[in-house]
């Protein structure tokens, strides 16, 4: 045994442990919101025991901020529970639309906190593809993670799924100093190995600053 581990094995736990990095600080962050809520209702509580009128309005105000991180953490493990059972069918039919909105959400702690922004362009009709839905979101994920080392002024990027030709293709704009040069630099094994699962092509436009995922 040579105890290499397989590139696309590596690189989707790697994905999955970046993920679950975020999703955890972010559930901690509204835990830490309720708890401090809940000290201040006890504080309440306490003044209300010892003859104080209570603040109709301000317990209002609390009510209101802890049912929007209960709301908020809700939301977060629906997205962990719809990555993690990305993983039951390793090639279905998806819909681009949804699976964008949903990557982009993911990496929104990610991009954010390294001043970025990502937007999803999302067409009014389903964008389908036959694809690896966890796979094709690793991917996505890592076309992010280099578009954040390589902004524009604005440090934006907008991610478009629509149909074409071959069937659908996913393109990212907003890219400074894109040459095919660096995306092709970008092609590690283990992203050439998920293009080769996924029967996708990236290919650059330098001139408008996007890359394009293109579904052979």
């Amino acid at each position: 045994m040579t105890g290499r581990i397989d590139p696309l094995g590596a690189a989707g736990l790697s994905f999955y442990s970046k993920v679950s990095a975020s999703i955890s600080h972010e559930i901690k962050n509204s835990l830490a919101v309720l708890n401090e809520s809940a000290g201040f209702l006890e504080d309440l509580t306490l003044m209300a025991k010892k003859g104080r009128d209570l603040d109709i309005n301000r317990l209002e105000t609390l009510a209101g901020s802890m049912l929007k991180q209960v709301k908020r953490s809700d939301a977060i493990v629906k997205n962990m529970n719809r990555l993690a059972h990305s993983l039951d069918d390793p090639w279905t039919q998806t819909d681009l639309n949804v699976l964008v909105e949903l990557i982009r959400t993911l990496s929104e702690r990610t991009t954010v906190t390294r001043g970025f922004k990502v937007t999803a362009a999302l067409p009014d009709s389903p964008v389908m593809a036959e694809t690896n839905p966890f796979f094709l979101k690793n991917l996505i994920w890592l076309i992010l993670d280099f578009a954040v080392n390589r902004p524009g002024n604005a440090k934006a990027i907008e991610i478009r799924p629509e149909k074409s030709e071959s069937g659908a293709r996913i393109s990212f704009t907003g890219f400074a100093n894109l040459t095919q040069v660096a995306l092709n630099d970008f092609q590690t094994e283990p992203v050439r190995r998920m293009l080769e699962l996924l029967n996708c092509r990236l290919q650059a436009d330098e001139n408008q600053g996007m890359i394009q995922l293109s579904f052979l």
